[in-house]
């Protein structure tokens, strides 16, 4: 069993704004992502399915042509394959905990393998 915690992963900087830590299995990633205001935007698309949770701050989503305001407790889905951007509102940092299908090869390639976790306690001998 893989069981980590955020403060225990490493914070990988992916540009002057933003940080992200990723934890994976073998079909699926959660990343984390903190993004200061002046976040650039930066319309991209990718194969993986994606759902995004906002957890802190206010950002706006765009999926396709469609834009939404989200904040706390917000949530949007990304099919596979869609074009979609976030920018940051306000003057606070944007915390969003990201799910991603299946597993992100390219932010393994470009940031490293995740960390293993820690051994759960019933492992232990």
């Amino acid at each position: 069993m893989k069981v980590a915690n955020w403060k225990d992963l490493p914070e990988i900087p992916f540009n002057e704004t933003g940080m992200r830590q990723i934890f994976a299995g073998e079909r699926v990633m959660l990343a984390r992502h903190v993004m200061r205001p002046g976040f650039p935007e930066f319309l991209h698309s990718h194969p993986h399915e994606q759902i995004m949770y906002v957890l802190e701050g206010r950002c706006l989503f765009t999926v396709g042509d469609e834009k939404t305001e989200m904040g706390p407790g917000d949530m949007v889905h990304v099919p596979s394959g869609a074009p979609h951007d976030l920018s940051v509102v306000g003057d606070r940092p944007a915390v969003v905990i990201d799910v991603f299908s299946p597993v992100r090869e390219d932010f393994i390639a470009q940031f490293g393998q995740p960390s293993e976790g820690r051994a759960d306690e019933s492992e232990k001998g």
